[in-house]
Parts: C-alpha cells; sequence; structure tokens
C-alpha cells in the first residue's frame, strides 16, 4: 500500500479507537447486562447505596432515596460496575470513565425540601424495599425517612429498557407542600431550561435567571443536539401523572435546575437519559411542543419507526421486523441502486481501456494533448454507453439510509434475536461483527472483481471498519448485514448483464472491422452496436484500425 494512503488510515483508525476525542477508549464488551439492584458503599461514606443498573444507565440512590449518581451509557450494555472475587464492588470505571456521564454532576435529584424537612441534617432512615420484574420491565424501591417527626416516603419505579422513572412521593406528619429538586446536566454549561402550562405555550428561563410556571404539563432541562455532542446529549424531563398538579421554578445557566412544587400526593414521570428523537419518541414525549423539533432527516427516521411498529404488529418479532423492513427498503430503491449498480460494472469493464488512454497521455501536458485525451475519453463512454452522472444516483437514497441507520441505532428493543440477548446492544459473542466483516469483503470483491489492486488497498479499510461492528447496537449490524448481501446479489445479476451486453459489443466490433478490412487498404468504417436506453442496439459509425 502506498504511503499516501497508509497515513490517513492510521489517522482514521486512531480517531475510531478514541471515539473522536469525545467518548473515551473503546467500550468493554460483554453479555447483556442483567438489570438488577446492587448494595454497596458508593460513595465511600458510612453507609450503604443502592444502585438500579441496566444496559442504558446505573442510577445510584443514598438511603433517602436522593439519586446521587445517574450515569447514562453511551455505549449500551457497557458493565462499568465490576464485582470483585472477594464479593465486593469496583465502581471506579462508573465514577471516573470518560465514555459515560453523571447528569446530576455531583448534586443531588430527588431531594425533597419544606418546612421541617432539612436535606443537610440528619435523619432517621428505615432500610428501602427493593424488588425487580424484569419481565415487566420494572425495578421498585421503597424510600422512607423521618426528620422532625416528619416522614416521607418515596416509591421508585425504574424502567430498564428506556429512561423513565416513576416517583411517587407522600409527606406525613408535616407541611402539605413541598418541594422535589432536579439538577442538571452533568457538564452542559447552558442547558435549555423550560416548561409547557396547561393551555399556554412553552416557556424558557433566559440565562442563569429564574423563571417561575404554574400548572405544568411539563418542565424540561435539555442540551442541546449539535456537532459531535448530538448522540450524546442529554435531557431531564419531569411530567405530572395521575392528576397531579405541578408548579416549577426554573434556573438556567450552569447551575440549572428545576424545582417542583408539590402538594399532598404526588406522581410524576421522570426522563432521564439521551436527548435524542428516538429514545423520546418511544417514551411518549416527541408530541409535545417545544421538546424536539424534528429536522428533514427526523421526519423520515419517525415515518421508519412507525413502519416498524406496524411491521411488529403482524410479525411479534423486532428480529424479523427488521429483516422485513430491510428486503421492503431494497426493493424500494432497487431501481436505483440497479442504475448505480449499472454503472459500477461499466465503470469496472473499461478500467482497462481507461489505464491505456491515461498512460498514452501521462507525459503530454500541453492543452492540445489533454483536450485529445479527453475526446478519447468520452468517445470510450459513448462506445460504452457510459454515463459518469450515473454516479450521482446512489447519492438520492441517502436521506432514507441515514435515517433509517439513526432509527435502529437509537431504537429500545425489548427483546433478543437467535442467540442474540438484546438487539439495542453490540453482538456480545462477536459473530455479527466476523459476518459483517467476510460480506463487507465480498461486496467489495464483486465490485472491484476487474481491478486487483484496487481490491487490495481497500479490503485494508474494512479492517478499521470492524469497529464499527463491534461497537454498534446488534440491531444495526444485522440491517447493514442483510442490506450488503442483497446489494451482492442485486450487482452479480448487473456485472452478467453488463458483461453480455459488452461481449456482445466486442464481437460486432470484430467482425465489423475483419469485413472492413479486406475491402480497404489503409482505413475503414465500422458500425458499432451500443447499447441504447430501450435496450436495443443502437447503431453508430466509427473508424476501424489502419491497415498494415
Amino acid at each position: 500500500m502506498k504511503t499516501q494512503h497508509l497515513l490517513p488510515l492510521a489517522a482514521l483508525g486512531a480517531l475510531l479507537l478514541t471515539a473522536c476525542g469525545t467518548t473515551g477508549p473503546l467500550p468493554t464488551f460483554g453479555k447483556a447486562i442483567n438489570p438488577e439492584w446492587i448494595r454497596a458503599d458508593f460513595d465511600g461514606i458510612r453507609g450503604d447505596e443502592f444502585i438500579a443498573t441496566s444496559n442504558l444507565q446505573d442510577v445510584v440512590f443514598n438511603a433517602r432515596g436522593e439519586v446521587i449518581g445517574w450515569y447514562v451509557k453511551n455505549y449500551a450494555g457497557t458493565p462499568f460496575i465490576k464485582r470483585r472475587s472477594d464479593g465486593t464492588y469496583d465502581f471506579s470505571a462508573l465514577k471516573n470513565g470518560k465514555s459515560i456521564i453523571n447528569m446530576v454532576g455531583g448534586r443531588k435529584s430527588l431531594v425533597v425540601q419544606a418546612e421541617g424537612l432539612d436535606p443537610a441534617r440528619p435523619a432517621t432512615v428505615t432500610p428501602p424495599e427493593i424488588t425487580s420484574n424484569i419481565p415487566q420491565n420494572r425495578q421498585d424501591a421503597v424510600f422512607r425517612y423521618t426528620q422532625g417527626g416528619v416522614t416521607v416516603t418515596k416509591t421508585v419505579t425504574l424502567h430498564p429498557r428506556n429512561y423513565k422513572m416513576d416517583v411517587r412521593t407522600s409527606v406525613e406528619g408535616g407541611p402539605e407542600r413541598y418541594t422535589l429538586l432536579f439538577p442538571g446536566l452533568g457538564k452542559a454549561e447552558n442547558p435549555r431550561v423550560q416548561a409547557l402550562p396547561v393551555g399556554g405555550q412553552p416557556a424558557a428561563a433566559q440565562g442563569s435567571g429564574t423563571l417561575e410556571v404554574e400548572n405544568i404539563q411539563y418542565a424540561a432541562l435539555q442540551e442541546v443536539p449539535s456537532g459531535m455532542n448530538s448522540q450524546v446529549a442529554l435531557a431531564t424531563i419531569v411530567r405530572p401523572q395521575q392528576g397531579t398538579r405541578a408548579n416549577v421554578a426554573l434556573t438556567g445557566g450552569s447551575q440549572g435546575l428545576i424545582q417542583v412544587r408539590l402538594q399532598g400526593e404526588s406522581s410524576l414521570e421522570v426522563y432521564g437519559g439521551r436527548n435524542e428523537l428516538i429514545h423520546l419518541y418511544q417514551s411518549g414525549y416527541s408530541e409535545f411542543p417545544g421538546l424536539f423539533e424534528p429536522n428533514f432527516f427526523g421526519k423520515i427516521s419517525l415515518m421508519i419507526v412507525k413502519l416498524m411498529e406496524w411491521l411488529y404488529s403482524f410479525i411479534g418479532n423486532w428480529g424479523l421486523v427488521l429483516v422485513a423492513l430491510t428486503i421492503l427498503l431494497r426493493l424500494i430503491m432497487w431501481p436505483l441502486m440497479q442504475a448505480q449498480g449499472r454503472t459500477t460494472a461499466r465503470m469496472q469493464i473499461m478500467q482497462p481501456k481507461i489505464k491505456e488512454i491515461q498512460e498514452k497521455y501521462k507525459d503530454k501536458r500541453d492543452m492540445e494533448s489533454q483536450r485529445a485525451m479527453q475526446s478519447e475519453m468520452q468517445q470510450l463512454y459513448r462506445d460504452y454507453n457510459f454515463n459518469p452522472a450515473g454516479c450521482f444516483s446512489t447519492l438520492l437514497p441517502f436521506p432514507v439510509l441515514i435515517a433509517l441507520w439513526s432509527t435502529i441505532r437509537n431504537f429500545e428493543f425489548d427483546s433478543g434475536f437467535l442467540w442474540l440477548p438484546d438487539l439495542a446492544i453490540p453482538d456480545p459473542f462477536y459473530i455479527l461483527a466476523l459476518i459483517y466483516l467476510v460480506v463487507n469483503i465480498g461486496q467489495l470483491y464483486v465490485m472491484t472483481r476487474k481491478t486487483p489492486d484496487m481490491f487490495r488497498q481497500q479490503a485494508f479499510i474494512y479492517l478499521i471498519f470492524l469497529y464499527f461492528a463491534l461497537t454498534f447496537p446488534a440491531g444495526v449490524t444485522i440491517y447493514i448485514i442483510l442490506s450488503t448481501l442483497i446489494g451482492i446479489i442485486q450487482q452479480i445479476i448487473i456485472n452478467k448483464q453488463v458483461e453480455r451486453e459488452t461481449a456482445s459489443l466486442g464481437q460486432t466490433i470484430q467482425k465489423a472491422a475483419a469485413t472492413g478490412g479486406k475491402g480497404k487498404s489503409q482505413t475503414s468504417q465500422t458500425i458499432v452496436a451500443s447499447p441504447g436506453k430501450s435496450g436495443k442496439k443502437a447503431a453508430k459509425v466509427i473508424d476501424a484500425p489502419k491497415s498494415d
């Protein structure tokens, strides 16, 4: 491989292995995490904490039910919590890892404030009641503590297959009115802080100021997706449930905070996770004004995810839905891919002749020689009915392909498929990664079979692209593999069609040249049958080679 090719590839590989410098090193791969509660000393202060761990996040509660660590994972299924051989736990990767973010950023969430209730003062704590029901997508905990004769009870239900949490709070023996605090978002210096009142329009806190909004439908802290953080932007969304009336005080700036004013027994739904369209859609928030305005690709993504849900209503298996979706979309795009495939096949057949022309004029830089070379190239294109503009047909499906990739990447499946424990995390057995590499090398061979040098140069790149197969959710890799296999079959069919056409073309040229050579000593004219758009042979006249 040439040095000029090796250096960019090495740079690309370095960027991939560091996840472009923003998400840390290559993630740890393992089996799907079995959601569970872990009781251990997390903060080093006397007393245990209670950690709800899952593929998407690890949430750390103290004994009062306050969240002291809310860690959202960039790579679903990464096990940041390590269990030692002596039964204790190592939380260093969770606390210090670069590829995981603590949304509360050193503060506390779900803190209760009221007259007679001071989070900084000691309280009598009752050991929490903790249960899990993974088939029903639940991790439940009841936290209870007493301070100054006032008893606070918090019932928390996490849903490990998404970012939602249900919080029911009651205060007995004290004031009816109290406040729940929701700080965030991690390292975001200027999150968008807003609320939507019932019957009103979204209202946002400006800068580091504070805004009061009464009777809300939701209140939200959102990191604005942009540039490199578009896939890791975070959001906290609080939504009253079951008739709960909530007023809020919003604080903007680096100390972004939602203070929820409540009365009596309350019920809130809390979203804490990725500020991304598909996750918000699956959690039921995409229809609320002001939360997320989809762009062009986002609108296509919503159509795709609704199609997936429709297919699931008939098929009942997300793995088979991905198979059906891939086949359906490839059939829809077949004509466009057919045009691109024919262009690619003709280019491969023409490569030796193109190289001959380039070699002929490689040392001639004058304007006349360059014009002559361009003229020969154009004549070659006409002879082979090749249109360079046909290469742009491959760009037409790109919006759908980009939206489809983003949709499957961010979709949270609630089941596995075949040997895969969960379609939303990478294949823990690396089987898909191996298949991905094989089918992509196969596609490259089909595309470059006439140019072995190009195959050898580009095959090396796929070893670097293997990184993606290791980090992509299994659902994404399944789509890529199936789509590539269909593309290979389509390209093989196209190659045979184009080879028959060009073989017929070559025979016509040879016969016409032989006939013309018998009757003329210098030059003769040859009838060339060139495949036209209609599939019929279109006759044209070119000069045959001179006779010796």
